[in-house]
Protein backbone atom coordinates (compact mmCIF):
# COMPACT_ATOMS: atom_id res chain seq x y z
CA UNK A 1 0.00 0.00 0.00
CA UNK A 2 1.73 3.37 -0.92
CA UNK A 3 2.09 5.83 1.94
CA UNK A 4 0.00 8.66 2.43
CA UNK A 5 0.56 12.33 1.61
CA UNK A 6 0.49 14.66 5.11
CA UNK A 7 -1.05 17.98 4.29
CA UNK A 8 1.04 20.84 5.83
CA UNK A 9 -1.09 23.37 8.28
CA UNK A 10 0.01 26.85 7.23
CA UNK A 11 -0.82 27.74 11.08
CA UNK A 12 1.58 25.65 12.29
CA UNK A 13 4.24 24.57 9.56
CA UNK A 14 7.85 25.43 10.62
CA UNK A 15 10.58 26.15 7.60
CA UNK A 16 13.42 24.61 9.55
CA UNK A 17 11.78 21.12 10.44
CA UNK A 18 11.14 18.43 7.67
CA UNK A 19 9.87 14.77 7.86
CA UNK A 20 12.51 12.15 6.79
CA UNK A 21 12.18 10.15 4.30
CA UNK A 22 13.01 6.89 6.51
CA UNK A 23 10.61 4.48 7.73
CA UNK A 24 11.44 4.20 11.68
CA UNK A 25 10.50 0.46 11.43
CA UNK A 26 13.04 -1.77 10.00
CA UNK A 27 12.34 -4.25 7.31
CA UNK A 28 12.46 -7.15 9.70
CA UNK A 29 9.76 -5.57 11.97
CA UNK A 30 7.45 -5.01 9.28
CA UNK A 31 7.71 -8.75 7.83
CA UNK A 32 6.47 -9.22 11.12
CA UNK A 33 3.35 -7.41 11.24
CA UNK A 34 0.08 -10.24 10.65
CA UNK A 35 -2.28 -9.40 8.08
CA UNK A 36 -4.82 -7.99 10.73
CA UNK A 37 -3.45 -5.27 12.14
CA UNK A 38 -1.12 -4.07 9.08
CA UNK A 39 -3.72 -1.53 7.91
CA UNK A 40 -3.49 -0.02 11.27
CA UNK A 41 -0.02 -0.16 11.37
CA UNK A 42 0.19 1.60 8.20
CA UNK A 43 -1.76 4.57 9.15
CA UNK A 44 0.50 5.32 12.31
CA UNK A 45 3.90 4.78 10.56
CA UNK A 46 2.68 7.91 8.52
CA UNK A 47 1.60 10.04 12.07
CA UNK A 48 5.15 8.45 13.61
CA UNK A 49 7.90 9.48 11.03
CA UNK A 50 10.88 10.97 12.83
CA UNK A 51 10.84 14.99 12.37
CA UNK A 52 14.42 16.35 12.08
CA UNK A 53 15.76 20.32 12.70
CA UNK A 54 17.15 21.22 9.91
CA UNK A 55 18.04 24.83 10.99
CA UNK A 56 21.61 26.20 10.87
CA UNK A 57 21.30 28.26 13.76
CA UNK A 58 19.98 25.72 16.47
CA UNK A 59 22.65 23.43 15.18
CA UNK A 60 25.13 25.63 15.77
CA UNK A 61 23.49 26.74 18.92
CA UNK A 62 23.53 23.39 20.47
CA UNK A 63 27.15 22.40 18.83
CA UNK A 64 29.13 25.98 20.41
CA UNK A 65 27.31 26.38 23.57
CA UNK A 66 30.16 27.59 26.18
CA UNK A 67 30.17 26.32 29.41
CA UNK A 68 28.13 28.43 31.85
CA UNK A 69 28.95 26.03 35.09
CA UNK A 70 30.19 23.38 35.50
CA UNK A 71 27.96 21.42 38.01
CA UNK A 72 25.29 21.89 35.74
CA UNK A 73 27.31 19.94 33.02
CA UNK A 74 28.33 17.49 35.39
CA UNK A 75 24.66 16.86 35.99
CA UNK A 76 23.80 16.92 32.65
CA UNK A 77 26.19 14.23 31.59
CA UNK A 78 24.93 11.79 34.28
CA UNK A 79 21.28 12.63 33.12
CA UNK A 80 22.20 11.32 29.84
CA UNK A 81 23.66 8.17 30.97
CA UNK A 82 27.72 9.55 31.06
CA UNK A 83 27.63 10.92 27.39
CA UNK A 84 29.78 13.68 27.02
CA UNK A 85 28.59 16.95 25.38
CA UNK A 86 30.32 18.83 22.67
CA UNK A 87 32.27 20.94 24.89
CA UNK A 88 33.72 17.62 26.85
CA UNK A 89 35.06 16.18 23.35
CA UNK A 90 36.98 19.30 21.95
CA UNK A 91 39.03 21.70 23.62
CA UNK A 92 38.45 25.73 23.76
CA UNK A 93 41.40 25.66 21.22
CA UNK A 94 40.06 23.00 18.80
CA UNK A 95 36.38 24.96 18.82
CA UNK A 96 38.04 28.46 17.94
CA UNK A 97 39.90 27.00 15.25
CA UNK A 98 37.07 26.08 13.57
CA UNK A 99 35.36 28.85 13.67
CA UNK A 100 37.95 30.61 12.29
CA UNK A 101 38.30 28.13 9.11
CA UNK A 102 34.54 28.51 8.97
CA UNK A 103 34.29 32.15 8.42
CA UNK A 104 37.47 32.06 6.86
CA UNK A 105 35.36 30.11 4.12
CA UNK A 106 32.69 31.99 4.54
CA UNK A 107 34.71 35.10 3.48
CA UNK A 108 33.90 36.20 -0.26
CA UNK A 109 36.59 38.77 -0.55
CA UNK A 110 40.58 37.38 -0.07
CA UNK A 111 41.32 40.66 1.18
CA UNK A 112 39.12 40.69 3.99
CA UNK A 113 41.06 37.65 5.49
CA UNK A 114 42.85 40.11 7.86
CA UNK A 115 39.65 40.79 9.67
CA UNK A 116 37.99 37.42 10.54
CA UNK A 117 40.74 36.87 14.06
CA UNK A 118 38.67 40.76 15.00
CA UNK A 119 35.39 39.27 14.17
CA UNK A 120 35.51 36.50 15.99
CA UNK A 121 37.05 38.17 19.46
CA UNK A 122 33.70 40.18 19.14
CA UNK A 123 31.43 37.37 18.97
CA UNK A 124 33.35 35.10 21.43
CA UNK A 125 34.70 37.54 24.06
CA UNK A 126 38.22 35.93 23.46
CA UNK A 127 41.12 38.24 22.68
CA UNK A 128 42.45 38.39 19.54
CA UNK A 129 46.02 37.75 19.85
CA UNK A 130 44.71 34.60 21.32
CA UNK A 131 42.96 33.98 18.44
CA UNK A 132 45.95 34.24 16.31
CA UNK A 133 48.10 32.28 18.58
CA UNK A 134 45.98 29.31 18.29
CA UNK A 135 46.63 28.54 14.51
CA UNK A 136 47.16 30.77 11.27
CA UNK A 137 45.64 30.57 8.56
CA UNK A 138 45.28 27.29 6.67
CA UNK A 139 46.20 29.14 3.38
CA UNK A 140 49.45 30.68 4.52
CA UNK A 141 50.75 27.88 6.13
CA UNK A 142 50.58 25.58 3.17
CA UNK A 143 51.80 28.54 1.11
CA UNK A 144 54.66 27.45 -1.14
CA UNK A 145 57.10 29.57 -2.45
CA UNK A 146 59.03 28.46 -6.22
CA UNK A 147 62.70 28.86 -5.66
CA UNK A 148 63.89 31.75 -8.11
CA UNK A 149 67.30 29.90 -9.55
CA UNK A 150 64.96 26.55 -10.63
CA UNK A 151 64.93 25.98 -14.25
CA UNK A 152 61.48 24.19 -15.53
CA UNK A 153 62.60 21.89 -18.08
CA UNK A 154 58.71 20.23 -18.62
CA UNK A 155 57.44 19.68 -22.42
CA UNK A 156 54.83 22.00 -22.11
CA UNK A 157 56.97 24.56 -20.60
CA UNK A 158 58.36 26.98 -23.26
CA UNK A 159 62.30 26.98 -22.62
CA UNK A 160 63.76 29.69 -22.06
CA UNK A 161 65.68 31.46 -25.16
CA UNK A 162 69.56 31.36 -25.05
CA UNK A 163 71.54 34.39 -23.64
CA UNK A 164 73.89 35.87 -26.28
CA UNK A 165 77.55 36.33 -25.12
CA UNK A 166 78.79 39.68 -25.23
CA UNK A 167 81.84 39.84 -27.14
CA UNK A 168 83.85 42.95 -27.35
CA UNK A 169 83.18 43.68 -30.99
CA UNK A 170 79.65 43.69 -29.74
CA UNK A 171 79.93 46.12 -26.70
CA UNK A 172 82.45 48.13 -28.88
CA UNK A 173 79.60 48.71 -31.55
CA UNK A 174 76.82 49.35 -28.95
CA UNK A 175 79.17 51.94 -27.39
CA UNK A 176 79.84 53.74 -31.19
CA UNK A 177 76.30 53.62 -32.13
CA UNK A 178 74.91 54.96 -28.51
CA UNK A 179 77.26 58.03 -28.85
CA UNK A 180 76.01 59.72 -32.22
CA UNK A 181 78.98 61.94 -32.00
CA UNK A 182 79.88 63.75 -35.22
CA UNK A 183 82.95 63.21 -37.59
CA UNK A 184 84.63 66.40 -36.41
CA UNK A 185 84.27 65.41 -32.42
CA UNK A 186 85.46 61.72 -33.31
CA UNK A 187 88.29 63.26 -35.24
CA UNK A 188 89.71 65.31 -32.44
CA UNK A 189 89.85 62.10 -29.48
CA UNK A 190 91.96 60.36 -32.63
CA UNK A 191 95.48 59.81 -31.64
CA UNK A 192 98.19 61.11 -34.12
CA UNK A 193 99.14 57.46 -35.42
CA UNK A 194 95.22 56.74 -36.41
CA UNK A 195 94.83 60.52 -37.47
CA UNK A 196 97.86 59.91 -40.08
CA UNK A 197 96.61 55.98 -41.30
CA UNK A 198 92.81 57.25 -41.87
CA UNK A 199 94.37 60.46 -43.77
CA UNK A 200 96.45 58.58 -46.05
CA UNK A 201 93.66 56.37 -47.03
CA UNK A 202 91.61 58.39 -47.63
CA UNK A 203 93.92 60.81 -50.08
CA UNK A 204 95.52 57.88 -51.63
CA UNK A 205 93.82 57.22 -55.16
CA UNK A 206 94.31 53.23 -55.14
CA UNK A 207 91.99 53.01 -52.70
CA UNK A 208 88.98 54.51 -54.59
CA UNK A 209 86.50 52.77 -56.76
CA UNK A 210 85.68 55.10 -59.34
CA UNK A 211 82.47 53.10 -61.24
CA UNK A 212 81.73 54.13 -64.82
CA UNK A 213 79.09 55.53 -66.00
CA UNK A 214 75.37 53.55 -66.59
CA UNK A 215 73.11 54.35 -69.08
CA UNK A 216 69.43 52.52 -68.34
CA UNK A 217 66.11 52.08 -70.01
CA UNK A 218 63.67 54.44 -68.99
CA UNK A 219 60.91 52.63 -68.74
CA UNK A 220 61.73 49.03 -66.93
CA UNK A 221 65.90 50.23 -65.58
CA UNK A 222 67.90 47.73 -68.24
CA UNK A 223 70.86 48.37 -69.15
CA UNK A 224 71.40 45.95 -72.35
CA UNK A 225 70.90 46.48 -75.82
CA UNK A 226 70.14 50.43 -75.04
CA UNK A 227 68.94 53.18 -77.83
CA UNK A 228 67.15 55.70 -77.60
CA UNK A 229 63.95 57.97 -79.34
CA UNK A 230 63.96 59.60 -82.20
CA UNK A 231 61.61 62.33 -81.31
CA UNK A 232 62.42 63.04 -77.48
CA UNK A 233 65.46 60.78 -76.81
CA UNK A 234 64.45 58.63 -74.08
CA UNK A 235 66.91 55.98 -73.80
CA UNK A 236 65.03 52.39 -74.59
CA UNK A 237 66.19 48.44 -74.24
CA UNK A 238 63.69 46.55 -76.00
CA UNK A 239 60.90 46.62 -78.71
CA UNK A 240 58.09 46.33 -76.28
CA UNK A 241 59.76 49.31 -73.80
CA UNK A 242 59.48 51.01 -76.98
CA UNK A 243 55.88 50.23 -77.45
CA UNK A 244 54.95 51.61 -74.39
CA UNK A 245 57.06 54.72 -73.84
CA UNK A 246 54.92 55.34 -77.25
CA UNK A 247 51.48 54.88 -76.05
CA UNK A 248 51.77 56.70 -72.27
CA UNK A 249 55.83 58.55 -72.46
CA UNK A 250 57.10 60.03 -75.21
CA UNK A 251 56.67 63.92 -75.21
CA UNK A 252 56.58 64.81 -78.81
CA UNK A 253 53.97 61.85 -80.22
Amino acid sequence: MPRQVEVIDKRTYDPNVYYTSLDPQSSSYRNKITKNNRLSSSLNTSRSTKRVNYSLADLETKLYTTKQDDNDNQQDVNANGGNPTVMDKFTQQEIIKSKRRHMELDTENQSDLSDVPMMLSALTGIKRDKIESNGGAIRSKNKFEMPKNIHLSYRSTKPPPPRRKNTNRVVALKKTLSSRRPLQNYWDTLDQVNKSIIYHNVTNKKFFKVLPFITICSVCGGYDSISSCVQCGSKICSLRCFNLHNETRCLHR
